[in-house]
């Protein structure tokens, strides 16, 4: 693939070290918070990169925790409140992306195809990607007209 400012067949084949790193997440966690210690973002809810996922729900989750500190103040009830309100959400989302999405795109292309093509369309059409990326959005409750009434917080 060559873009107008870069090779990146040759910077691929010109490097001396290539790391790899696979796309991973982690199993939900029971609970996120722990007294006066809770996680947020990727630290409770790490999840292969699908159109936004992580640092969206990692957003989400700080908007929540604002809600909830303003309901509870900065206490243990408010990071409680905060963990029970987006955790069962934020783990169906997790596990959403591991079926739909961009590793449900990589398992049909790996069938389809011999490894060997110049364009994504050539192993699955727009269609399916399409119908893939809707089956995601249903899956986790995707809804930005529902998102964007949401109150302002200031």
């Amino acid at each position: 693939m060559k873009l107008d400012f870069l090779d990146i067949r040759h910077l691929i084949q010109s490097s001396i070290i290539i790391n790899e790193f696979p796309m991973t997440d982690r199993d939900p966690l029971p609970r996120w918070t722990h007294e006066r210690v809770t996680l947020l973002g990727d630290a409770a809810h790490p999840m292969y990169p699908n159109g936004g996922n992580g640092a969206s729900q990692a957003i989400l989750d700080a908007r929540e925790l604002t809600l909830s500190f303003r309901q509870h103040g900065i206490t243990p009830e408010g990071l409680q409140l905060y963990d029970d309100r987006r955790r069962p959400a934020t783990n169906t989302v997790v596990l959403a992306a591991r079926q739909y999405g961009s590793e449900e795109i990589l398992k049909i292309v790996d069938e389809r195809s011999s490894h060997e093509f110049s364009n994504l369309s050539d192993v699955i059409s727009a269609e399916e990607l399409e119908t893939i990326m809707l089956n995601f959005k249903k899956v986790t409750g995707s809804n930005i007209q529902k998102l964007n009434e949401e109150p302002s917080l200031f």
